[in-house]
């Protein structure tokens, strides 16, 4: 009897253990987590560049950096050329002996932990450097330069092209670079303010191309995009949510499984210079941390760097691509607009009235050449539409012009 009832026994708690473990399983299954990253913006100003007025700018950006380690934060400092110009040249003995006796960009990499990314403002390469120049001369000063692009252009196809191929220096051009991470794709709009046509998508995939091929994921690509969400955070008008709202509502959504649950989601909390070097505002940047906090201290969602990212997507998520957009978001590589007319104001075109004939999918960016119609792939200023129904939106069409 007692050989009977350990027996018994024994087959209960293994039962038990069997049953613990499925329910793990399953717990772990639902449980997505969502990837934040704060991403600090350092902009083309060649006040930065200014040996008398670069010591300020560096007393205070190590105020920021310090700020972060007291939250337990690193993050991704993304700096263009100027700024670590000005360190390149404008260090003394002195500054360094404050910084461990290095300069301040390695310094904030290896003390405090920051993943610093080539830069450009707004994403657009002009003027005498491009982003394989920042990355050199990042590269100079500290050598946990990461492989990152802060920024670039949706729908600029050959800057795409350039960094897809490896991309030459303009002021270094015997350095070729081929970065392996993306972030924070604008419109070229951008540049005037207009932030409108930015790329507000989670999730983390390997781009296609520019245009609506940036939406669309091909595993032979080698760059990586990891997807910013929604994040105007410091007072625009629009009806985007804040990092910390858009992060709560995938927390919410994940939880009550109205969002789909095993995939890789991604924010980022972006800061600009105006937050970074100025230690009044740093109020605000705290404020915001706090509003991300429950989300953080309940397991919802958990702090990385882009690289970070990356490794997570590739190791935990075996590389599968999530683009996801709030279900009444809708995303720029969708279109609504078939066999209406419209006008454009193109780019070297000027404006002209079309006559919608045939859309195209919008994966695709080459049409075959028809007598008497126009392909029309590129950027526009102003797109009007007439007896329309949908939002505004960019598409590829093929249009026959009916009114010069």
């Amino acid at each position: 009897m007692a050989g009977a009832g350990t027996s018994t026994k024994r087959a209960s708690k293994s039962i038990g253990q069997l049953l613990l473990f499925l329910f793990m399983v399953s717990s772990a299954a639902s449980d997505t987590r969502i990837y934040v990253t704060i991403a600090g913006h350092i902009e083309d100003e060649p006040v930065y560049a200014n040996c008398d007025a670069y010591p300020a700018f560096r007393s205070n950006l190590l105020h920021f950096a310090e700020l972060m380690r007291t939250r337990g934060l690193t993050c991704n400092l993304q700096i263009d050329y100027e700024f670590l110009h000005g360190t390149h040249n404008c260090e003394t003995e002195d500054m360094r002996a404050e910084t461990g006796g290095t300069n301040l960009i390695h310094y904030l990499a290896t003390y405090y932990g920051f993943e610093i990314d080539a830069h450009q403002e707004g994403g657009v390469e002009e003027g005498l450097d491009n982003y394989a120049d920042v990355r050199y001369l990042g590269g100079l000063l500290t050598t946990n330069m990461s492989e990152g692009v802060g920024g670039l252009v949706w729908n600029d196809p050959p800057q795409f092209a350039h960094l897809a191929n490896g991309e030459n220096g303009w002021l270094y051009p015997h350095f070729k670079w081929f970065p392996e991470v993306l972030t924070l794709a604008v419109s070229q709009v951008h540049r005037s303010s207009d932030f409108s046509k930015d790329d507000i998508a989670s999730g983390v995939w390997k781009p296609k191309g520019a245009g609506t091929n940036f939406w669309a994921h091909n595993p032979a690509e080698r760059m990586i995009y990891v997807g910013p969400g929604e994040n105007f955070s410091w007072g625009r008008v629009t009806p985007m949510m804040t990092t910390p709202e858009f992060v709560q509502y995938l927390a919410d959504g994940l939880q009550a499984e109205t969002i789909p649950t095993g995939r890789m989601y991604t924010a980022t909390l972006t800061i600009p210079q105006s937050i970074i070097f100025n230690t009044n505002e740093h109020a605000r940047l705290i404020a915001m941390l706090d509003a991300i906090e429950p989300c953080i201290l309940s397991g919802q969602a958990e702090y990385v760097t882009y690289s970070e990212a990356v490794e997570i997507w590739e190791n935990e998520y075996a590389g599968e691509p999530n683009i996801y957009h709030r279900p009444d978001v809708q995303p720029w590589y969708q279109t609504r607009c078939d066999s209406q007319g419209l006008i454009m104001d193109w780019y070297g075109i000027g404006e002209r009235v079309y006559t919608i004939e045939e859309t195209t999918n919008l994966f695709d960016s080459v049409w075959p050449a028809v007598p008497g119609y126009e392909s029309i792939t590129g950027q526009y200023d102003v797109i009007t539409l007439t007896n329309y129904f949908g939002s505004e939106d960019i598409g590829i069409y093929r249009v026959r012009a009916t009114t010069e």
